[in-house]
């Protein structure tokens, strides 16, 4: 399944972000789209305990999709969709699809749930 329309989206802080892109990317990848239900705030307040509780926490990078929580080092949640090993996010920057360990100086405490 093709991503490539997904890695020309770009970010803004209000109305696109790495939220957004994750729940597009999820949808589109696995036709669940319960992340959409997922309010900005709650997301910053890690409130996502309804949204997880099908999903089981993995070791470390999956080859099938699953949603990648973490923190930035400047501080801040993120969140993306872990595919083959990569990670599909969304940056101010735009979107990218980067080796989970391309992404290690950026991003700390990766959390995989599939």
């Amino acid at each position: 399944m093709s991503i490539d329309f997904l890695l020309s989206r770009e970010y803004d802080r209000k109305t696109y972000n790495c939220l957004h892109f994750a729940a597009d990317a999820w949808e589109h990848l696995t036709g669940d789209a319960r992340l959409h239900q997922v309010e900005e705030w709650d997301f910053q307040a890690g409130r996502l305990s309804a949204l997880f509780r099908d999903l089981r926490r993995q070791r470390g990078p999956t080859v099938e999709p699953s949603l990648v929580l973490m923190e930035a080092l400047g501080g801040g949640s993120h969140i993306g969709v872990c595919l083959r090993g990569r990670l599909l996010h969304l940056t101010e920057g735009g979107a990218q699809f980067l080796l989970i360990e391309a992404l290690a100086a950026s991003y700390i405490n990766m959390r995989f749930y599939l």
